[in-house]
């Protein structure tokens, strides 16, 4: 893809940034991830289809790690609450009043997608690439991903 000037500058800091990390900290690839999230429209004629509005928007994270692996999707729901007896297997399913990515859950999705996921070495340094998101970028979220053992790689604005 032909990307603009600019742009490409700043993909290929990043891009260099990432390989400069993978060695000096020896990551191994299935301890390298990215993740982000996107909106989704309720795919009604799946098995997906988890409430009754099929216009409504879902809010979807999405991760994969370096080696290939996909990591379960992170769905968030504009409603207070869904029945368990109402879930897919293979995907996390979380509710919140405005359908949106907040600290809370971002802070839940990382625990469970990244840091319970099979094959995570918890004692092996990781790094994760996340976008420009506000959200991601405040010193709590920081620090809670330091505390994982896990460094944060973000994706420059435009890239993602």
């Amino acid at each position: 893809q032909h990307l603009p000037f600019r742009l490409h500058q700043k993909f290929i800091t990043f891009q260099k940034y990432v390989i400069r990390s993978h060695k000096g900290h020896d990551y191994l690839l299935s301890q390298m991830g990215n993740a982000d999230e996107t909106p989704a429209q309720n795919p009604s004629s799946s098995k997906l289809w988890l409430f009754k509005n099929e216009k409504m928007c879902i809010i979807v994270m999405l991760a994969v790690v370096a080696d290939g692996i996909k990591l379960p999707p992170y769905v968030i729901l504009k409603q207070k609450t869904i029945l368990k007896d109402q879930l897919p297997t293979g995907i996390i399913v979380r509710c919140q009043n405005q359908g949106w990515m907040s600290s809370d859950l971002m802070k839940d999705c990382l625990y469970i997608i990244w840091n319970r996921r099979p094959g995570v070495l918890v004692c092996k340094r990781r790094m994760l690439a996340l976008d420009t998101f506000k959200g991601y970028l405040i010193s709590a979220m920081k620090n809670m991903i330091g505390e994982m053992n896990a460094a944060l790689a973000v994706v420059p604005g435009g890239m993602s």
